[in-house]
């Protein structure tokens, strides 16, 4: 049984105005990495992710589809997160023989802490303390050698992305399955 998490979008945008004030400067390419490698800690050690993200694996690795979204503009993803705008100020730089990269700048308000959870925001904190001045090269390396990557990434055939599952990113077998059993029947009703 997979572990099917619903997308927490409000959740996901206050987090993106978090790394705001945590770490003005960060590329989209790093927010969805931060935000990856978190939930992907927090389900390791407390069984659940922070944001219940939608992960695809692609070229350059793990994506979190709603935080990318909403970071190029995406309407749905706005919509659905019931924002007209994001509370942080992106900035979309031109790059040659490529699509613009968007990066975070300054944050427009105070983040809503009542949406996270203490462990939310202790392990957020502690992947940008590990990864957040690493450049693209490394995440590309560290994120590509984890299991839920490559078993998504290897079973895209043609594709250019691949739905990722939250019970891979647990590396030890034994652990995802407890986890599932655990967790696998009340995951949606997070």
């Amino acid at each position: 049984m997979p572990l099917n998490f619903r997308p927490n979008p409000e959740k996901i945008v206050e987090l993106l105005l978090y790394l705001a004030h945590a770490r003005p400067g960060a590329d989209a390419y790093q927010a969805v990495k931060f935000f990856y490698l978190a939930d992907r800690e927090h389900l390791a050690r407390y069984g659940r992710p922070i944001t219940q993200e939608s992960y695809v694996a692609m070229k350059f690795g793990p994506v979190a589809s709603t935080a990318f979204d909403l970071l190029n503009g995406n309407p749905n993803a706005m919509r659905l997160a019931k924002v007209n705008e994001l509370p942080f100020v992106t900035e979309q730089v031109p790059r040659l023989w490529k699509s613009p990269l968007t990066y975070i700048r300054e944050p427009k308000r105070e983040v809503d802490f009542d949406l996270f959870s203490k462990s939310d925001i202790r392990v957020f904190d502690e992947i940008l303390a590990k990864y957040g001045k690493l450049s693209f090269d490394d995440l590309y390396h560290i994120t590509h050698k984890h299991y839920a990557y490559t078993r998504a990434w290897n079973a895209r055939g043609t594709a250019k992305a691949s739905p990722m599952r939250y019970e891979e990113m647990i590396e030890s077998e034994d652990a995802r399955k407890r986890l599932v059993e655990d967790v696998g029947p009340v995951a949606a009703n997070f």
